[in-house]
C-alpha cells in the first residue's frame, strides 16, 4: 500500500514523515539534516554515537557549533552547503581534527540536497565517513614517493625507467648534470633519443640471456649537444605479477674515470720510462768514466805522431781520420758523462727567455741559420724559475739544432715564451720541417734513439733533455707534429724541485753520486 504523500510540503514535515524518518535512521553513516540557516534539524543515532553527543545537544544548533563549536559560518572555500542548497550533488566538505586520544581524524563531508516532493531543494543532508585510514595510506604513498624521488635524485648514476616498449616512464635529475636534458624533456620519449639502437637491442638481449639482468655493460649513450658519453649500465625488468613490464637502468657517467684511467697509464708509463733512464744512466757514468783514459791515450799520442811527421807523409790523412774519430768518441763520452749528472749543479735565479736566448748566442754557428727565418715570440714580463743555468741553455741548443736540422736548414723556427694559467713558465720551439713519423714520437725522448744519418748524431740529446727538465720539476713533450712541422713544449715552474735543490747543496766532486731516477 502506497503511503500517504504529507500534506505540508515543508523540511520540518518532512523530517517528522515517519517514512523519511525510517529511512533517515537506517542510513550506515553519521547524518544530519540542515534547514537553509544552517540549523541541525535531525541527526541519526550513528552520529550521536560517533561523536558521543546528546540529541538536544545537536538539534537546533548550527552545523559550523556542532562540528567545530565555531560562532560562525566556515568560509565558502572550505564549505559546499551553498553549493548544495543550491541543487548541486556531489558536494564534499574535508574535516579533520583530533580525538580525544590525541590522534588525527580525517573525515568526509557528504552534502546532498534535501527534496521535496514536488521537487524544492527545502534543507541539505550531510552525511560523515571516516577517510583516516585512507587519508594515512594517501599521506604514507605520498612520503615513500618523496623519499624515492630524492633517493633516486641522490644517486651518482643517471637512473631510467622505460616500458617494454622503450617509451621512458621515469629519469632522475642526474640526467641534467650528466647528458643536460631536464627530466621533463625526456619522459614519453623513446629511449633511442639518448642511446643507439643497437645498443638497445643488445641490452634486451643480454636481460633475456641472463635472468632478467644486464650488469656492468660498457655503452655509449648521446647527451643533448651531441655528445657521446661513454657509461657503464647496469640494467634489470621491472615485474608486475611475475610477468615483466618494463626495465630501469643506472648508468655510470665514465669520463672522469676513463681520463683517470688514462692519467694512471702515463703515470705508469713515465714511473717505467724513468725507472728504465735511471738504469741507463747509471750505465753510462761507468761506461764514461773507462772510456775517457784510452780516448785520451789515443788522442795525445796520436797528435804526437802527427806533429812528429812531414806535412806531406802519407800518414797524416790517417791520423787526422783517427784524431776526428776519436774527438766524436770523446763528444758521445761527454753526452754520457752529462746523461749521468756527473757535474756539479748550481741553482740560480734565472729568465727562462733569457736563458732561450742565450742558447741562440752560444750555437755559434751563423752558417747554420742562414736560411732560417728566426722569429722569437718572448713573454712581456721576466719569466722567472730557479735552475742550473748550463744545463738549461743545453737543453735549448738541442732543441733549436734540432729543430734547424729537421727543416734541413731551410724554413722558420718560431720561439714562444708564455706564462700559462697554471703559473708555468713555458717555452715552445717551433719548425716548419716534415714532422716527426707517429710511432717515433713515444721514442723521441729515449736515450740512443735517432732519426738521424750514421755519424750525425748520438740520440743523447732529447734524452739528457728529457733528464734536465724532469729533474727542474717540469715536462718537456711533443704537442705538434705534422707535415707543416713540429712544436716542442717545455714547462718549468717557478721553483725548482726540492730534490736539484738537494743535490746542489750537497753535491762533492770526485764523490760517486747515486742516480735515484734519471740522470742530468
Amino acid at each position: 500500500m502506497e503511503r500517504d504523500q504529507p500534506t505540508a510540503i515543508t523540511l520540518e514535515g518532512l523530517v517528522q514523515d515517519p517514512w523519511y524518518r525510517s529511512a533517515f535512521e537506517s542510513l550506515p553513516f553519521p547524518t544530519l539534516v540542515l534547514d537553509p540557516g544552517m540549523i541541525v534539524r535531525q541527526a541519526n543515532q550513528r552520529f550521536l554515537d560517533h561523536y558521543h553527543l546528546e540529541r538536544q545537544a545537536v538539534i537546533g544548533q548550527p552545523c559550523y557549533w556542532v562540528f567545530h563549536r565555531f560562532a560562525q559560518q566556515c568560509p565558502p572555500d572550505q564549505c559546499r552547503f551553498a553549493d548544495a542548497m543550491a541543487g548541486k550533488t556531489g558536494c564534499v566538505n574535508l574535516h579533520h581534527y583530533r580525538n580525544a586520544r590525541g590522534e588525527q581524524v580525517y573525515e568526509q563531508v557528504h552534502l546532498s540536497p534535501l527534496l521535496a516532493p514536488d521537487g524544492r531543494v527545502v534543507g541539505v543532508v550531510e552525511s560523515i565517513s571516516d577517510v583516516t585510514q585512507a587519508k594515512r595510506l594517501e599521506q604514507s604513498l605520498t612520503e615513500t614517493n618523496e623519499f624515492l624521488g630524492r633517493l633516486l635524485d641522490s644517486m651518482v648514476g643517471v637512473v631510467v625507467a622505460a616500458d617494454l616498449a622503450g617509451n621512458i616512464e621515469f629519469v632522475n635529475r642526474n640526467v641534467e648534470r650528466v647528458l643536460g636534458y631536464s627530466p621533463a624533456e625526456l619522459i614519453g620519449h623513446s629511449l633511442r633519443t639518448i642511446a643507439p639502437e643497437q645498443d638497445l637491442r643488445r641490452v634486451r638481449q643480454l636481460l633475456a640471456e641472463h635472468g632478467g639482468r644486464a650488469l656492468g655493460v660498457r655503452t655509449t649513450i648521446y647527451a643533448k649537444d651531441g655528445e657521446e658519453v661513454p657509461v657503464r649500465l647496469n640494467s634489470s625488468f621491472v615485474y608486475r605479477g611475475g610477468v615483466p613490464a618494463g626495465t630501469v637502468g643506472i648508468l655510470t657517467d665514465l669520463r672522469d674515470y676513463l681520463k683517470m684511467e688514462d692519467n694512471l697509464v702515463q703515470a705508469r708509463m713515465q714511473v717505467v720510462h724513468s725507472e728504465k733512464l735511471a738504469r741507463l744512466g747509471r750505465m753510462a757514468a761507468g761506461i764514461a768514466h773507462e772510456l775517457n783514459n784510452p780516448l785520451t791515450g789515443i788522442t795525445v799520442y796520436a797528435e804526437l805522431i802527427k806533429e812528429s811527421l812531414e806535412p806531406d807523409h802519407p800518414a797524416q790523412a790517417d791520423l787526422t781520420a783517427i784524431l776526428e774519430d776519436a774527438q766524436r768518441c770523446r763528444d758521445i763520452v761527454r753526452g754520457l758523462l752529462d746523461y749521468s749528472r756527473q757535474s756539479p749543479i748550481v741553482v740560480e735565479e734565472l729568465d727562462l727567455s733569457q736563458v732561450v736566448e742565450d742558447a741562440f748566442r752560444l750555437i755559434r754557428d751563423d752558417a747554420l741559420f742562414l736560411h732560417v727565418q728566426v722569429e722569437r715570440d718572448y713573454a712581456d714580463q721576466p719569466l722567472v724559475i730557479h735552475g742550473d743555468s748550463r744545463l738549461l741553455r743545453q737543453v735549448f741548443i738541442n732543441l733549436i739544432t734540432n729543430a734547424v736540422d729537421a727543416m734541413e736548414r731551410r724554413g722558420k723556427l718560431t720561439v714562444r715564451t708564455y706564462l700559462d694559467p697554471e703559473g708555468l713558465r713555458v717555452a715552445e720551439i717551433s719548425d716548419t720541417g716534415s714532422g716527426i713519423r707517429p710511432e717515433d714520437v713515444a721514442r723521441v725522448f729515449d736515450p740512443f734513439f735517432t732519426t738521424k744519418g750514421v755519424g750525425k748524431g748520438t740520440g743523447l740529446g732529447l734524452s739528457v733533455a728529457y733528464g734536465v727538465i724532469n729533474r727542474h720539476g717540469g715536462d718537456i713533450a711533443v704537442t705538434e707534429t705534422g707535415p707543416a712541422g713540429t712544436t716542442f713544449r717545455v714547462r718549468l715552474p717557478q721553483e725548482a724541485a726540492a730534490e736539484l735543490n738537494d743535490y746542489a747543496r750537497h753535491y762533492r766532486p770526485g764523490e760517486a753520486h747515486e742516480i735515484q731516477e734519471i740522470g742530468l
